[in-house]
């Protein structure tokens, strides 16, 4: 996919159109964010946009990763279920206190490959390609567990 431009972004609500939030890299831009309709910089972290959204979910960031850590015992790099009514789900690649962290939401991922044994590549539905510097086997645990998290829930049908 070619990225035509960039659009820079004060204010970012994720929905379901949200496919990933990634570090910026940049002096005055905290995060990349990839959309459906388009990519935005934000000099807001992704960890906030990440706790933005949950607490338009219903709920705080930490209370959300709590129940997580309480019900499946993921206590590092935990999946988060942003909105249960909406069926916003997402992962991080790192600790979300790694400035190398990116949130992938699960829903518009298609499949991922390796290109080295750190770096891979997500794909999405939309026919955007992502490369992550983290292995395809973390990239595929954290896939996992954030099915688990989707199934916990999944009495909720958003998830169906």
């Amino acid at each position: 996919m070619t990225i035509l431009c960039e659009e820079m972004v004060l204010e970012y609500e994720i929905s379901r159109t949200t496919e990933a939030l990634l570090p910026a890299k940049e002096l005055v831009n905290e995060t990349r964010i990839y959309d459906r309709s388009g990519v935005y910089l934000s000099k807001r972290t992704q960890i906030d946009l990440i706790r933005d959204a949950c607490l338009e979910g219903g709920s705080t960031y930490e209370g959300r990763r709590k129940a997580m850590v309480y019900h499946l015992k993921y206590e590092h790099q935990t999946p988060i279920v942003i909105s249960t009514s909406n069926g916003i789900c997402a992962f991080p690649t790192e600790s979300p206190d790694n400035l190398e962290c990116s949130w992938i939401f699960y829903h518009h991922v298609r499949n991922m490959t390796s290109l080295t044994k750190n770096s891979s590549m997500v794909h999405f539905h939309s026919g955007l390609k992502l490369e992550v510097p983290v292995s395809l086997s973390r990239l595929q645990k954290q896939m996992e567990r954030m099915g688990r998290c989707i199934s916990h829930y999944s009495n909720n049908p958003v998830y169906c």
